[in-house]
């Protein structure tokens, strides 16, 4: 469908004309039509699919422009990045409806300058949570007016511990409004809050067609951890990418990997939570501006950059979570465009390609590192295409000067040009990375004997034996074979590794996440570990609450000790015993 037929006002398709739009995408022919009667949607949609000017243009159109210049629609979004970014789509798309106002409110900017512009007066206010919500307790944003609310990112704000704050600011709206909410994921908390804050929803899914992993080419390179630096330098030289952005799942590794990129001489930068926000704008302001072009950067703080030129995303670390991997991609292959997501991984994650390749519904390739004959046909190639290049630039004199200094010396033009190409060839020539068959012993762990491990995730969390496997394994560079035994249980979960090197991986792990969590890691005592084998490690969860089918049995235990977090009496009966249990797991949530 075309954006004129969608009852747009002429000058809001005169601005997405200069915006370059004609055709709208499946979510924005979809929400505009309902958001423009009024009426509250409930949108699952991915990055890249157009949803910000799914509700943008309809907010703008529905604002009414007034002395009063009291905030008539607020968006909510998960991180600073985000929201900029819809600020920034707001207005371009309002680029024709003078007099309207819009107002960005996050953490890490001076708030007396959010108070300034808010004193001014504004029309639609975008912000965080966190950051919306002090302004509302400090009485600087006034919501009487505000009959339009949009929860961005939904799913992201809850997992980020936003969904009290939320709910704290719908307080202050008043009844009678429009809510829309974006997800990419409908999980259990997301239906609450469509079923409490909204009427009658639309829910407006984006078909699998429509998301933009259709015009991705998605390859894997498998090889060993401890090469994953050598192989991604290798890719970006001979790829050549315009922009390109490197995710990793760690702060740590972010900065590890970009100082590398930048000590190898590549126009690198980093961007995560720890980094002030106005460091954080500099970084995004050269990204755009190409003056830098690969930005290495966390899933988070990735929230909201959106640049149509990116040509290649490529995965240093393998995603956490599915849904993470469809956010990373989907920054390329826009505007119509092809694009290109390059994914490093290990051979013990080649089972998880599975699962990526059932969310995209699409084909992820997996192909051999480049060998010598590939290098050397590519940068053939290259150098071929760098003397065209060079032959329609202007030459220095310096240059020029140099060239005849040969030239009298009995050197031919054909020499000279061959002495040049052949420099440029060899000194950019890669080295070919091979991955062996099979690792040598030697970088194997030798001793059998095993210490066990806690981490903090569980059954709860949806962690599987896969995914511990792989999180301690590209944290600690051990192979699957020295992992030994993984138990699961409600709340956390055990793991077998080599007891020799037991210290350098709690030290790895440190830092680790396991989908999305920052996971905590103990050494299990001897006893202790000698309790928790009795459990089986593919043992469902029971369904009490901790989460356990059946009750403990009282029987021909009578003479046993109560534990220390239970009453001082027996447990004489299964009521008695599950009062207890209960209480203690609500002070554990």
């Amino acid at each position: 469908m075309k954006f004129n037929e969608l009852q747009l006002s002429k000058e809001m398709l005169r601005a997405i004309q200069d915006c370059g739009y004609n055709e709208a995408t499946y979510i924005q022919s979809a929400c505009i039509p309902v958001l423009l009667t009024g009426g509250d949607i409930l949108g699952q949609s991915q990055t890249g699919t157009g949803k910000t000017a799914a509700f943008g243009i309809p907010l703008i159109e529905l604002s009414e422009v007034s002395k009063h210049k009291r905030p008539q629609a607020l968006i909510l979004t998960p991180t600073r990045e985000l929201a900029l970014q819809v600020v920034e789509e707001i207005r371009k798309f309002a680029k024709y409806k003078e007099g309207l106002r819009t107002v960005c409110l996050y953490g890490g900017s001076p708030i007396q300058k959010q108070i300034q512009d808010m004193k001014k007066g504004c029309d639609i206010v975008v912000g965080c949570p966190g950051r919306v919500l002090d302004h509302l307790r400090r009485h600087t944003l006034k919501m009487e007016n505000c009959n339009k609310l949009v929860l961005d990112e939904a799913d992201e704000m809850l997992n980020m511990g936003f969904r009290e704050d939320i709910e704290a600011i719908i307080k202050e709206l008043p009844d009678e409004r429009q809510t829309i909410l974006f997800s990419a994921t409908m999980p259990k908390a997301i239906l609450d809050i469509t079923k409490q804050y909204q009427t009658n929803p639309v829910h407006i899914k984006t078909p699998s067609t429509e998301l933009t992993v259709a015009k991705i080419e998605q390859v894997v390179y498998e090889c060993k951890q401890s090469d994953k630096r050598e192989v991604l330098i290798q890719l970006i030289e001979l790829q050549r990418p315009t922009l390109a952005m490197v995710f990793c799942n760690t702060k740590k590794m972010v900065d590890d990997l970009t100082s590398d990129l930048v000590a190898k001489g590549y126009p690198a930068a980093a961007i995560h939570g720890d980094m002030k926000q106005e460091a954080r704008a500099n970084v995004m302001e050269r990204f755009k501006s190409k003056k830098i072009n690969i930005l290495v950067a966390t899933d988070v703080a990735a929230r909201g950059i959106d640049v149509d030129s990116m040509d290649v995303v490529y995965n240093f670390d393998f995603p956490q979570e599915a849904e993470y991997y469809v956010h990373r991609i989907g920054r390329t292959g826009r505007a119509g465009k092809e694009g290109l997501a390059v994914t490093l991984l290990t051979p013990r994650q080649r089972g998880l390609v599975r699962d990526l390749e059932r969310t995209t519904k699409a084909k992820i390739e997996s192909k051999p590192l480049p060998n010598q004959k590939m290098i050397r046909e590519i940068r053939s190639n290259q150098v071929k295409e760098d003397i065209k290049n060079m032959l329609n630039e202007s030459v220095s004199k310096e240059i020029e000067d140099l060239i005849n200094e040969f030239s009298t010396q009995g050197f031919s033009d054909k020499e000279l040009a061959l002495a040049l190409a052949n420099n440029m060839f060899a000194s950019s020539l890669l080295q070919e990375i091979k991955l062996p068959e099979k690792e040598p012993n030697s970088l194997r762990v030798q001793s059998k004997d095993k210490a066990t491990i806690e981490i903090n995730v569980g059954h709860r969390h949806k962690v599987s034996p896969a995914h511990l496997l792989s999180a301690i394994a590209e944290a600690t560079g051990l192979s699957g074979k020295d992992i030994g035994k993984i138990n699961i249980s409600d709340r956390t979960s055990t793991v077998d590794v080599p007891k020799e090197v037991i210290k350098e991986i709690l030290k790895d792990l440190k830092n680790a996440t396991i989908k999305g969590y920052a996971i905590e890691v103990n050494q299990v005592s001897s006893k202790s570990k000698d309790r928790s084998d009795t459990r089986s490690s593919d043992r469902k969860p029971r369904s009490d609450s901790r989460g356990y089918d059946r009750k403990p049995r009282t029987d021909s235990r009578s003479d046993r000790k109560p534990r220390s977090d239970s009453k001082k009496s027996e447990f004489k009966s299964d009521k008695k015993e599950s009062k207890p249990r209960r209480e203690r797991s609500r002070k554990e949530d």
